[in-house]
């Protein structure tokens, strides 16, 4: 009883497992064309560039943000907040413009500022 079970349970972790070998994503409308290799790199060096030229806009960007999530103690919470969000997107755009072109092919491209949940340039809202 227990060996049926189990060979149940593989075919079943095995029938879901199959999307994931799937050669090309699929939306509702139907396939999705990825840009030559490229193009790719050119917009994320072009990205990493515009990040690093306009890093400094953190300086007004977390002063909004702050002051709007910490309305009494934003002059506590505003440098450590505005360092480091300026330390990630610098670190995002050297990121961009000398790591992620090398393996773009093969992987995401979805810049660092992503993973701590900031917007991909300053000026955008969070």
């Amino acid at each position: 009883m227990e060996k049926k079970i189990t060979w149940v349970l593989i075919g079943i972790l095995f029938f879901w497992a199959q999307p994931l070998f799937a050669e090309e994503t699929v939306k509702a409308e139907g396939t999705v064309k990825k840009e030559s290799v490229f193009k790719q790199i050119a917009s994320i060096e072009g990205r990493g560039a515009m990040n690093f030229l306009t890093s400094p806009g953190e300086f007004s960007a977390a002063f909004k943000t702050e002051k709007k999530a910490h309305p009494k103690a934003w002059p506590l919470t505003y440098p450590p907040r505005f360092f480091s969000n300026m330390a990630i997107r610098v670190g995002s755009s050297v990121n961009d413009i000398l790591v992620l072109p090398w393996y773009v092919r093969w992987s995401e491209d979805t810049p660092l500022t992503k993973r701590f949940e900031l917007p991909d340039y300053a000026w955008e809202k969070e």
